[in-house]
């Protein structure tokens, strides 16, 4: 009996952790698939995104503690059978979210070039590097507000959702970084070089302009 408990108990861990495990690697995969795709384009786009990615983290990361807090109290009022307060807990996290974000974008879209040059000494890199870190600066409200979410799923013992979230965002990523970094004259060889000349139907419709490593940015956005 004592080993069946156990045994159950064990199964459970696995089905709450799994979906865990692919959500905190979402942030990482998106990085890699940027770098992965800008690396066509040049060792100093590569460089760029890299160096980009590597900041815009430092700051993403404080979202960490975001999740677990959230986590931490909606998995107390689950247990207590107060469900209102589990989604207090989500509504708060967000919020505290918007605190921490909103300046530290506003910071950040301002003085870009300059944090760029205080990490990076290769004129031909800083430039791309402002519009990576430009544009993905916008996203921390968005990267901090999943992590509340993240936390909220955990907490309530529904990981999968945020698993579904995480696998979709990181497919279309991947397809949104194809358009706006290569442009809808490149996107055709790019996904012919991949044998999968079909997907760069639905960039085809319109002239699109290729915007390389910002396009990266705005994709993971």
């Amino acid at each position: 009996m004592h080993t069946h408990s156990n045994n159950s108990i064990s199964r459970q861990v696995i089905v709450l952790a799994i979906p865990i495990i692919f959500s905190n690697l979402s942030r990482v995969i998106m990085s890699l698939a940027d770098m992965a795709m800008v690396s066509r384009l040049g060792t100093n786009e590569l460089a760029a995104t890299g160096m980009g990615s590597l900041l815009l983290w430092v700051i993403m990361s404080m979202g960490i503690g975001l999740r677990t807090a959230v986590q931490t109290v909606s998995s107390r009022r689950l247990g207590q059978k107060k469900y209102p307060d589990c989604g207090n807990a989500l509504f708060n996290g967000i919020i505290l979210a918007s605190v921490i974000a909103i300046p530290f974008t506003t910071l950040g879209i301002t003085y870009a070039s300059k944090i760029a040059g205080l990490f990076l000494d290769d004129a031909a890199v800083i430039p791309h590097c402002t519009d990576y870190l430009f544009v993905g600066f916008f996203s921390i409200l968005f990267v901090l507000t999943s992590f509340a979410f993240q936390g909220f799923y955990a907490g309530v013992e529904e990981t999968r959702v945020h698993m579904v979230v995480t696998i979709s965002s990181n497919i279309l990523n991947v397809y949104l970084n194809a358009g706006f970094i290569y442009g809808s004259e490149n996107i055709t060889q790019y996904f012919t070089s991949l044998g999968v000349p079909w997907l760069a139907g639905l960039w085809n419709w319109a002239p699109f302009p290729a915007l390389a490593v910002k396009g990266a940015a705005i994709a993971t956005l």
